[in-house]
């Protein structure tokens, strides 16, 4: 029967060439616009290598200080995170960045000088984020305790600098100071905001200096924190906020505030300073964007499928008189369509895929890209993702319903001999 249905479905595609290419073109067009969407937000909020735990991870990046003279906004301090997020019982690995220090590196003084993001942290960063190493490993707890001045550098970095990959214990110069390449690791894309760097080193080998304004609570570093489960999330915050609590109670002269945090990616993706992220309100922004992309072929596509019908009348009316049911022919007519809209949002897909690779810089860009040229890359991972598959399916679904819906019913509901009539 549905090998039938298919065969109909085909010969009708072949019957009204125009109309078919039209309608495949309008389906391909409203699934690649809703595509480009959900690609584009995948890749911020799904896991890839280095950030495989994104949905494991909470953040804390932006707090504020407030006293009766002061109200500072600013990532935290490390005394900061020392004192609130270290401690977190609850938590797999909690990890402190600073991101956003652009240096000098090089061989030695005006040799193969390169400029490089480096990101200062500790050896929990390494459990936390998720890298490949293609030579060496990463720097140890001694290490950090030591302040010993090693560096984990990025593939393009020790080609640049060396021509090779093989360059543990080999010496690299950061701001003229001279450190040890313990490790290389693939080049991280800018997508990956939280773990992007070019070279990562202890924190302790570099002063950051005390901010006795905020009482040392504000500074460079963004905090990550790895849960064991999802489910954790709740009492990482509580005990996040309860060791705030004692560390406010040593401050003299004011409090510091999370305002929220620490909050998953999606909320934090959409914070605006200190102010949190309205969850609910962004979900309701994004499902009346797609309803529209969706609605406006749906008006189109339908006014087709119902002339197409009209044209089909005599045939529904003959299989009536032989007793099909109104069931029966509304699913075959439904099932016809979903072929051609299959087709129209496979089309979809890849003028989608197409338009992410080609305007990545435009509808990728991240606070990371937009100083840092020709970081940002998409890998095959990224793209080819099942679950952006299943949300294409989905759609046609939705599409293949809302535009042959009304007009599929209204033909099998019509009465035999009105259907007759038309022969």
């Amino acid at each position: 029967m549905y090998k039938q249905y298919f065969k109909q479905a085909l010969a009708t595609l072949k019957e009204n060439p125009l109309l078919s290419f039209i309608s495949i073109v309008g389906t391909a067009l409203a699934i690649a616009m809703i595509m480009v969407l959900v690609i584009a937000f995948e890749v911020r909020t799904a896991n890839y290598r280095p950030e495989t735990n994104r949905d494991r991870m909470l953040y804390a990046t932006k707090g504020n200080y407030v006293s009766e003279n002061n109200n500072s906004s600013s990532s935290n301090s490390f005394h900061l995170i020392k004192e609130v997020f270290y401690p977190i019982s609850t938590a797999e690995a909690v990890t402190a960045v600073s991101l956003g220090n652009e240096r000098l590196v090089s061989i030695s003084a005006g040799r193969n000088e390169y400029k490089a993001e480096v990101c200062y942290t500790d050896e929990r960063f390494w459990k936390v984020f998720d890298f490949r190493f293609l030579a060496g490993k990463p720097f140890t707890e001694d290490d950090v305790q030591s302040g010993i001045k090693k560096a984990v550098i990025n593939e393009a970095i020790a080609r640049g600098l060396y021509g090779s990959t093989y360059v543990v214990g080999k010496p690299i110069l950061i701001s003229y100071t001279e450190y040890t390449i313990c490790g290389v690791v693939p080049a991280v894309s800018t997508l990956a905001e939280a773990a992007y760097a070019e070279v990562w080193v202890p924190h302790t080998t570099t002063t950051f200096p005390r901010n006795h304004e905020t009482e040392n609570t504000t500074g460079s570093f963004n905090c990550y924190i790895l849960a064991r489960s999802p489910k954790d999330f709740p009492l990482i915050r509580e005990e996040a906020e309860r060791l705030l609590i004692q560390l406010n109670a040593t401050l003299s002269k004011g409090e510091y505030r999370l305002n929220g945090q620490p909050e998953n990616l999606f909320l934090s993706m959409y914070r605006q300073g200190n102010m949190q992220a309205d969850g609910k309100r962004v979900i309701l922004r994004y499902a009346i964007i797609l309803f529209i992309l969706l609605l406006v072929p749906t008006i189109n596509l339908s006014g087709m499928t119902l002339s197409r019908m009209k044209k089909r009348m005599p045939e529904i009316g003959v299989r009536k008189a032989f007793g099909a049911t109104t069931g029966k022919l509304l699913w075959q007519i439904l099932y016809e369509n979903l072929i051609l809209t299959i087709i129209g949002g496979l089309l979809g897909l890849i003028i989608s895929y197409l338009a992410v690779t080609l305007m990545s810089d435009w509808l990728l860009a991240t606070e990371m890209s937009n100083f840092r040229e020709g970081a940002l890359s998409i890998n095959v991972e990224m793209l080819v993702n099942p679950k952006v598959f299943i949300y294409a399916f989905l759609f046609c679904l939705v599409l293949n319903l809302l535009s042959a819906g009304i007009p599929a019913w209204r033909a099998s509901r019509e009465n035999i001999v009105y259907a007759l009539n038309e022969i």
